[in-house]
């Protein structure tokens, strides 16, 4: 809302307009590395005390991984949080291996 002259309102919002922050789960977290990154153990763990703003993935392992160094598979993982990301404010990211690389560490 733009008003000009005495009284001004510059991007007021109205008594009905209300802000809410979607919480994210860890189960959401979890699902959606599983399902866009065709991760076969995905270790997470809410670092927020609950309130869904906080995650660190431990270990993510995924053939998608294959050919690519640490920053191109953070960007992966990014990607597959881009919906969680809009609410989420620290995401941390720990291990991230193709299913070859994780037997080698056994």
């Amino acid at each position: 809302m733009l008003r000009r002259g005495f009284g001004s309102v510059l991007g007021a919002r109205t008594s009905k307009q209300v802000w809410r922050r979607m919480v994210v789960t860890l189960a959401q977290v979890e699902g959606a590395l599983k399902e866009k990154l065709g991760a076969e153990k995905v270790e997470v763990f809410d670092t927020s005390g609950g309130c869904g703003a906080s995650f660190e993935v431990s270990l993510v392992i995924s053939e998608q991984f294959q050919g690519k160094r640490a920053l191109e598979r953070h960007r992966l993982i990014n990607g597959a949080l881009s919906e969680e990301l809009k609410e989420i404010h620290a995401l941390s990211i720990k291990k991230t291996y193709t299913p070859e690389e994780f037997e080698k560490k056994g």
